[in-house]
């Protein structure tokens, strides 16, 4: 429902308890009108004269965050470096950065970050199901708080990950508390 639409059954509703009759249309159409001169007023396109214009009008994409806040300060380490020389960051909590190759097409439960370039992607389970990641995050970048973990998946994790699509079968995951979709 709208919610202009919504107002008018509100408005209605309302006149309808005060009153022993129904409301005339002129008192149902008053809120509604009212709410429309409230409403904020879209800006007016930029002059295709004035480049400029357009740039300054252009808003980033709104980020969405999942999982608890993230902690971290300073930048995050490349997908491509972590998978390159893994080893100082493995057992530590880290802030990781790539572009979400694919998501769990079941419940959202892990997501692949990959360098931006692709190649081979890490895995990212989201930290005891504790939050989920929507499927449409394919192809954004992330930014992942969690710790990295070295270890090899058995074969029926394997499976049941193949099942849902993850091609990242590798020892390294990063259990992921915090994820930022840009």
């Amino acid at each position: 429902m709208s919610r202009a639409s919504s107002l008018l059954v509100a408005a209605l509703l309302a006149s309808a308890c005060n009153s022993k009759s129904a409301p005339s249309p002129s008192e149902v159409a008053q809120p509604v009108e009212l709410k429309r001169q409230a409403a904020p007023t879209q800006p007016s396109a930029p002059s295709p004269a004035d480049p400029s214009a357009a740039h300054t009008q252009s808003a980033a994409p709104a980020e969405r965050q999942f999982g608890a806040a993230p902690t971290l300060a300073g930048d995050p380490v490349p997908v491509s470096a972590v998978l390159a020389a893994p080893e100082p960051h493995v057992g530590k909590t880290i802030k990781c950065e790539g572009k979400v190759a694919r998501v769990c097409q079941a419940a959202g439960c892990w997501l692949e970050l990959q360098p931006e370039a692709g190649g081979e992607g890490l895995r990212v389970p989201m930290a005891a199901h504790a939050f989920f990641i929507p499927q449409d995050a394919v192809g954004q970048l992330a930014v992942v708080e969690g710790e990295l973990k070295r270890r090899d998946l058995p074969d029926a994790q394997k499976a049941h990950y193949a099942g849902e699509g993850m091609k990242a079968m590798g020892p390294l995951s990063l259990e992921a508390t915090s994820v930022v979709l840009r």
